[in-house]
């Protein structure tokens, strides 16, 4: 329960902070092409302190991590309300805010696949999932708090609320306890152990369709309000589409259990993610308002579903002991690929416009699809060459 709160906290923190820090870069006078920076600055911690930020967690386990990330937080939300008059210290507020967010979502995964027993993952991630993305839906709200004017919101007064849920984050990381630590998870060497996850079969493959899955999140939301504004689609309309698909993901993932089991998990993963490109090329046609709210329905229920999958597929194939770095690895690939993947397919936008990019997103996730079939293929090799006991 008490993680599930703290999932619930930190997404609130995290999409409030993200959005106010880029509205408090251009309020200093910054320039639209700093928000690049701004995003690579939030990024930045989990590609270089990942897998270390693992590693810890399996050795001392992760309540430490919970403490140490809510703390960072709170420095996060101090720098930002009290230094927020200079591009680089706010670049060094999202810094902060990155190392926060990292070392608490390891933490929280890690958690859940620590305590959870085997056959219960899909359920356990599910919820965890359904919990984080009602902090995601939560944390926008605060831009709408008084005080702000037409084009920005009150950029101060959302620090201080954001300081001040830190420290309640740092109240409920003193209720978490760890999981008991496993004895080779004490002996093992970080980049051994980071090879030996990489040699199991289906984890590249799992850890590959998490991180297209991801991405084609960021690009339905950061190409969306590109495409209203070429077919002249209302901003209203536009934030309804974003709920819904918001709203639908969390509704797939308390059924996630119940799915898994009566479809299987690898057949409920490839189907959704090609469902997921199915519906997500569909927005490039020229399609009626109503249409559109049912094809963002069906997106965020089937990316919603594939998400804790996903995630859960990693925590199964890991062995305990090693879970923490296998989370680790999961989030540090699921950052390369937010930072590479939109990169490239956004380069297409200024030829095709914003249609061209969901066809284009709608393509790598039939990739996606493809990488969650051959996991299935790897597990079933690895059980070919195990000899059936007489």
């Amino acid at each position: 329960m008490f993680v599930l709160a703290h999932a619930v906290v930190l997404q609130v923190i995290t999409f409030a902070m993200r959005p106010t820090l880029s509205y408090a870069v251009l309020d200093v006078g910054g320039s639209q092409a700093l928000l690049g920076v701004v995003v690579a600055a939030f990024a930045v911690p989990a590609l270089l302190l990942a897998l270390p930020a693992g590693h810890v967690i399996d050795r001392i386990g992760e309540r430490a991590a919970l403490l140490t990330g809510a703390a960072a937080l709170i420095v996060a939300a101090l720098i930002a309300s009290f230094g927020g008059s200079s591009v680089g210290v706010l670049l060094l507020a999202t810094m902060f805010l990155g190392m926060g967010h990292l070392l608490s979502v390891i933490g929280e995964q890690a958690m859940v696949a620590n305590t959870t027993s085997r056959g219960q993952f899909d359920s356990k991630f599910g919820y965890f999932t359904f919990a984080s993305a009602l902090g995601q839906t939560i944390g926008p709200l605060l831009l709408a708090l008084p005080g702000g004017t037409v084009e920005t919101p009150p950029v101060g007064l959302i620090f201080m609320v954001c300081g001040a849920l830190s420290v309640v984050l740092l109240g409920i990381s003193f209720f978490v306890r760890s999981s008991e630590r496993s004895a080779t998870g004490k002996r093992a060497r970080m980049l051994p152990a980071a090879a030996a996850l990489l040699r199991i079969p289906g984890l590249v493959r799992a850890l590959l369709a998490g991180s297209i899955v991801l991405a084609s999140v960021d690009l339905f939301l950061a190409y969306l309000p590109a495409l209203g504004h070429e077919r002249g689609i209302a901003a209203v309309v536009i934030s309804a589409l974003l709920v819904v698909r918001s709203m639908f993901s969390m509704f797939s993932r308390l059924f996630l259990g119940r799915m898994v089991k009566l479809l299987g998990r690898r057949r409920l993963m490839v189907w959704t993610i090609a469902a997921s490109a199915v519906v997500l090329s569909a927005f490039a046609l020229p399609l009626p308002v109503a249409m559109l709210m049912v094809l963002a329905a069906v997106f965020g229920f089937a990316i919603g579903t594939c998400q804790p999958i996903t995630m859960s597929w990693i925590a199964e194939l890991a062995t305990p002991g090693t879970r923490g770095l296998a989370m680790s690895l999961r989030l540090a690939s699921n950052r390369l690929g937010q930072t590479v993947l939109p990169s490239l397919l956004g380069t297409l936008s200024a030829a095709t416009g914003a249609a061209g990019v969901f066809v284009a997103t709608g393509i790598m996730l039939f990739g996606g699809a493809w990488s969650g079939a051959a996991v299935g293929e790897a597990e079933r090799e690895e059980e070919d060459d195990v000899p059936a006991s007489k």
